[in-house]
């Protein structure tokens, strides 16, 4: 049976991972088995930078007789994807004719909205009262479907129940971490209020009201259902499509159904997942908590036995956030086992050793001020607004900031894991994928950057350095080489025309197994011979993968339901030094998210630090108009 390799040489930058730490690899194989059914996939994924399709070179037949026993990854599950091609969307129908004016007020109305939102072509900017309309892509086809009929007067020219309902669904923006003066509200009133008492007959005056409630229903209701923002434009690595809705018909529906519906229609486009339930309780609890005078300054690190003020401070601290709970924690000055066990939790909560001392990271974390807290969690509520409605029965999460991976099964988590992520210059980035196949024994393709970066100056000071790492070079026709046959000295980046692979072993980069999820970005899950990084707290030390530290425990459950594998026969495939490839019978979402504010499966509140300064660019844009709080690390 033949098999031909074909190796692709990734050029340039990363995209944030393992661009740096795997090559793009298409194989060909006679007689191999078919990937895994696919499932419907996780979520959309846009990668922002496309790899360009590099020149490719073959491994000559026989001129490895080792990896001809090796199996081959499925080729369609390695190529680059291109990127998902921009959504076709449908031309709207066009818009009716402006009604006639039959000298009633209403007819009157809806001419004057008419000629607002009617033009040819359709207007991209329309201004009303100095306030410009945001969600004319909705608010356009909506008008053009009630033939320009205002949506919240009555036939008088009065607000209707409807606006006032309006008026007090905006008047809980900030429950969900956003502002009511982003819709206008206060000035909404003011004109309902002036409507109210016969201020204004005018059918454009009436026409105007009309459309600005229009607008802040429909804004508010956008941000709701995906976010302020688009994702991309905050976080330039976040490639997960948000949630989308018809709101133009989600508003007709809520008009015509009665009383209430407004305000429940509203509540249904927000998320319904416990995670985004729960981390909005949290913002109401810390909102009341800064109500009541906020969270004291502890002023000195403490331990078991200190007494004083500093102790009290402490205990008040703690008590503010939940973590101790005696009824009046700041009038005893003794550091005793109850303030040991609440340090403890408050350093679980933290991702900090829990040591029940306070420690320098225990103390700055103490001391974050509660304003940046509270903008912590809105900004996280912002994210989840960028997620899908569901992300399945069973899926793969690794929060980043976290460095921890979860198995989630039926809603509850049945498997963790330490991981450890990217550094700040080789990002993992946030998206969601597939997990297809796994990979037992695998051989790492060393990518092309890191071949000439890395490796290239260990070659000039010792041309046997990589045989010591059980790395062959290979020539560009594909033949491996004597490495003490090159004057590697007279090689630099432009030149450097070899390929590297690493065999299988105890040594290789990606350990005894890889989990492939295929993505645009060559991330993926996979085992490493360096463990004692797991030991420590922040782990930032990848190219961008993500590398496990029990690969064998998520190796056993995704192959639960195959009786040929069990924990010894995977064992064993690990270490065989023979690349074997076994495909899911199922495909498994994956989801690498990043959120520095969550809240766990005991409903404990838990904050991590921005490791990659993404909050920074959030807090920007979100709140450039206000005077926000610096971000620091938890």
């Amino acid at each position: 049976m033949s098999k031909r390799i074909v190796f692709s040489i990734l050029v340039s930058t990363l995209l944030g991972a393992c661009a740096l730490d795997s090559m793009l690899v298409a194989a060909q194989q006679v007689n191999g088995g078919s990937p895994s059914a696919a499932t419907p996939p996780a979520g959309s994924i846009s990668p922002s930078r496309p790899e360009p399709v590099p020149a490719v070179a073959s491994l000559q037949p026989g001129s490895d007789s080792a990896a001809a026993q090796d199996e081959l990854e499925p080729e369609s599950a390695v190529k680059p994807d291109p990127g998902l091609s921009e959504e076709v969307v449908a031309a709207p129908p066009p818009l009716p004719p402006c009604p006639a004016d039959d000298g009633g007020m209403q007819s009157r109305v809806a001419a004057q909205i008419c000629q607002q939102v009617r033009a040819e072509p359709p207007p991209t900017r329309i201004a009303v009262q100095n306030r410009e309309l945001r969600k004319l892509d909705a608010l356009i086809p909506f008008y053009g479907q009630r033939n320009y009929q205002a949506a919240w007067l009555d036939r008088r020219g009065r607000p209707t129940a409807a606006a006032a309902e309006l008026l007090g669904a905006l008047d809980e923006a900030g429950q969900d971490g956003l502002r009511a003066s982003d819709y206008g509200r206060d000035g909404l009133k003011k004109l309902e209020t002036a409507l109210q008492q016969g201020g204004a007959t005018d059918a454009r005056t009436l026409a105007e009201f009309d459309l600005l409630f229009t607008d802040a229903y429909l804004s508010y209701g956008s941000h709701l259902l995906s976010g302020r923002f688009e994702p991309r434009k905050l976080d330039p690595e976040w490639a997960i499509k948000p949630r989308s809705r018809d709101l133009a018909r989600a508003l007709s529906d809520a008009l015509s159904g009665g009383d209430g519906k407004i305000a429940e229609s509203l509540r249904d486009l927000a998320p319904k997942s416990k995670g985004y339930t729960q981390l909005r309780e949290v913002l109401q609890r810390y909102r009341k908590v800064e109500q009541a005078g906020g969270w004291p300054t502890v002023g000195a690190m403490l331990g078991a036995g200190a007494q004083g003020p500093q102790v009290r401070n402490l205990r008040a601290r703690l008590q503010a956030s939940g973590d101790l709970t005696e009824a009046d924690a700041s009038k005893n000055p003794v550091y005793d086992k109850a303030v040991s066990d609440a340090v403890r939790r408050f350093q679980k909560r933290h991702g900090l050793g829990e040591t029940g001392t306070v420690n320098g990271a225990t103390l700055t974390a103490l001391n974050v001020p509660l304003a940046q807290r509270i903008r912590q969690v809105e900004l996280n509520l912002e994210r989840w607004r960028w997620l899908p409605d569901e992300f399945g029965s069973r899926y793969i999460l690794v929060n980043i900031p976290n460095f921890k991976m979860n198995v989630i099964e039926d809603g509850k988590p049945v498997m963790e894991a330490k991981v450890v992520v990217g550094r700040e210059e080789r990002q993992t980035p946030t998206f969601t994928a597939n997990m297809a196949y796994l990979v037992m024994s695998p051989k790492w393709y060393v990518p092309r950057s890191i071949a000439v970066k890395d490796k290239l100056p260990q070659l000039k000071r010792n041309p046997q350095a990589l045989a010591r790492q059980n790395i062959r070079i290979y020539n560009s026709a594909g033949q491996q080489i004597n490495p003490s046959s090159v004057n590697w000295k007279a090689v630099g980046k432009d030149n450097f025309n070899y390929q590297l692979r690493q065999d299988a072993g105890p040594r290789n980069a990606l350990g005894g197994i890889k989990f492939m999820f295929p993505n645009p970005y060559n991330v993926y899950l996979h085992d490493t011979p360096t463990r004692g990084l797991f030991s420590q707290n922040q782990r930032t030390f990848s190219s961008g993968c993500i590398r496990l530290s029990n690969p064998v425990e998520l190796a056993e459950y995704l192959l639960k339901h195959d009786p040929k594998w069990n924990r010894q026969t995977i064992k064993a495939a690990a270490t065989s030094g023979k690349q074997r490839v076994v495909n899911l019978p199922q495909q498994v979402p994956v989801y690498l998210l990043y959120w520095t504010a969550w809240v766990d499966e005991s409903g404990q509140a838990n904050f991590r630090g921005d490791i990659y300064n993404r909050d920074k660019s959030m807090v920007r844009a979100l709140y450039q108009d206000s005077a926000a709080p610096r971000s620091k690390g938890a």
